[in-house]
């Protein structure tokens, strides 16, 4: 359980920093990500039953799900820049961050 909140969390910090470094409005996705991290520190802290842990994960899903949505959410977002390589390098770690996510939730959706 640890573990897998652990995961999340980091692929959530990970996300804040990419996209708090573009400059477009992506203030939506950033505040869920930061709720995110917020509800997995509450619950490192304070999860000692695995319903509550249950309960946490619905709530990080849920978050999820509103953020992955088609054509306006992460899901389709990528990191536009005039450097070619500099662009390939950005939109492979936040592909990679896509994929953790997705992978820990896709259960859930």
């Amino acid at each position: 359980m640890e573990q897998t909140l652990l995961v999340i969390k980091g692929a959530y910090v990970r996300l804040v920093k990419i996209l708090t470094k573009e400059k477009k409005d992506l203030e939506h996705i950033i505040r869920q990500a930061k709720a995110s991290i917020e509800l997995i520190e509450i619950c490192l802290l304070d999860c000692e039953s695995a319903e509550q842990y249950r309960k946490t994960m619905m709530e990080l899903s849920s978050i999820y799900r509103e953020i992955d949505k088609p054509r306006v959410g992460l899901s389709d977002y990528f990191i536009w820049d005039d450097n070619y390589d500099k662009r390939i390098i950005a939109n492979n770690e936040l592909d990679g961050i896509k994929d953790i996510l997705l992978k820990e939730f896709k259960r859930d959706i």
